[in-house]
């Protein structure tokens, strides 16, 4: 009797397995994270614009990073998930993307192990020589550390950048960074530019307000304008 039940348990963990492999796809071409750690709203949806752009140039999927928030009598920033203010859906049609969220429990376990997880920068940042040191200081280690992340190292890019739309970056970064090998680019600030490159602003007609957000504004309109 025991035996069966063990192996009707095994059975039923194999399925669920297949279950969630069947209803995840990854992406073999790699996915984008990064920290929107520079400034308030106006300066991460700049940057925003700019992330986007780069990984549609290296056509790998932007991993929506959270929008971080300083409130007032907290120590540390918030994050409040991407969909909060805006409609994912819209993004697709522009390029393949997914939020924070659904990243670290869907695909972060398969693609992104604890084992494998580097921090990206243009070059040594702090006090070490040698490290990114990605969860030093407000916002940064609040923000990583919402997700449970740790980074086992650094990759210093230098003197790649990100302006796709000139010289030859993106075969630079292929060429560098091969998706089979880092599938995973996760960088300690924003790769774009601020602020926001003059190519890149018509991708903000991709950005819709939420539902909530909208109701919200259509409330504010009838009550107060």
């Amino acid at each position: 009797m025991f035996e069966f039940q063990n192996n009707y348990l095994k059975l039923f963990i194999f399925l669920a397995l297949c279950t969630l492999l069947e209803t995840t796809e990854f992406d073999p071409l790699g996915y984008i994270l990064y920290c929107p750690c520079m400034g308030r709203f106006g300066n991460q949806a700049d940057h925003f614009l700019g992330a986007l752009s780069f990984a549609h140039g290296l056509n790998r999927t932007l991993v929506l990073p959270p929008w971080v928030e300083y409130r007032y009598g907290e120590s540390k920033s918030i994050q409040v998930p991407f969909d909060t203010y805006f409609k994912v859906d819209p993004l697709q049609k522009f390029h393949k993307v997914l939020t924070m969220e659904n990243f670290m429990k869907n695909v972060a376990p398969y693609e992104w192990p604890e084992t494998d997880r580097i921090s990206f920068c243009y070059m040594a940042r702090g006090g070490s020589g040698d490290s990114c040191n990605a969860k030093d200081g407000n916002p940064f280690g609040p923000f990583w550390d919402t997700y449970n992340v740790e980074f086992v190292t650094s990759e210093f890019y230098g003197p790649l950048h990100y302006d796709v739309h000139h010289h030859d970056m993106i075969k630079q970064w292929r060429e560098k960074y091969p998706p089979k090998k880092w599938p995973v680019l996760a960088f300690t600030g924003a790769p774009a530019s601020f602020p926001v490159q003059q190519e890149n602003l018509p991708l903000q007609k991709y950005l819709e307000w939420s539902e909530n957000i909208e109701k919200k504004a259509d409330n504010f309109i009838k009550k107060v304008l």
